[in-house]
């Protein structure tokens, strides 16, 4: 799988860098086992059927090896759209 490129809601600028989008690879067998990660998002049982969660520290944990550029010391400061953005962009690594 190639690269994902995720397009942001406007021009950040960190210290002497600026960026308008974040590069991402995908997750590679040891991230996702042999490091326990797992999958950012599951089926749960509720009352009303099943929902899906999903772990925001998971995310995280693999935004944080899987940040190609900027780097991931750059992005702490994104809006909220645009980490949401993020996040979706590591969802879609693990369909369910």
């Amino acid at each position: 799988m190639a690269n994902v490129v995720v397009p942001l809601s406007r021009r950040y600028s960190v210290h002497d860098k600026e960026f308008e989008k974040i590069e991402l690879r995908e997750p590679r067998y040891k991230e996702i086992f042999m490091q326990g990660r797992g999958k950012p998002r599951e089926w749960q049982p509720s009352p009303h059927g099943p929902v899906i969660v999903s772990y925001p520290g998971v995310v995280d944990s693999y935004l944080q090896v899987l940040v190609v550029s900027p780097s991931y010391e750059d992005i702490g400061n994104l809006d909220v759209a645009d980490a949401l953005a993020l996040e979706e962009a590591i969802l879609n690594f693990f369909p369910v």
